[in-house]
């Protein structure tokens, strides 16, 4: 009996970490968080990433190989360096995010203009 459960939550632990680990497909602005704040950072991050923190957030939001997508950072800080933005990240739990909010930024709005969307 003992060998049966431990199977099974072994089985469950690989599905569960599975799904934690998926990447994230395109998603749609329905499946997102939307996240509003002053952007006080703007960097390179690795992998061509452009890592974004927020006045007052813990997280390190990103655009997914940012620089390879042909968005130029100079020019990305001159229009919402210290400027408050909304950002659509998608809603979704996963071990590494269990409040449910991925860093991946999908969308980025300064107002009414879109700043940047994968969409």
């Amino acid at each position: 009996m003992k060998r049966i459960t431990f199977i099974f939550l072994g089985i469950a632990l690989v599905v569960f970490l599975a799904y934690s680990f998926t990447p994230i497909n395109t998603v749609q602005s329905d499946d997102c968080v939307l996240i509003s704040g002053k952007i006080v950072s703007i960097k390179e991050g690795a992998s061509n990433n452009i890592q974004i923190r927020l006045e007052n957030d813990s997280h390190y939001y990103y655009i997914n190989r940012g620089l390879e997508k042909g968005i130029n950072l100079a020019q990305l800080s001159a229009k919402v360096l210290n400027k408050t933005v909304t950002l659509y990240c998608p809603n979704r739990w996963t071990i590494v995010n269990p409040d449910g909010i991925v860093p991946h930024i999908s969308k980025m709005e300064k107002g009414t203009t879109v700043v940047y969307s994968e969409f």
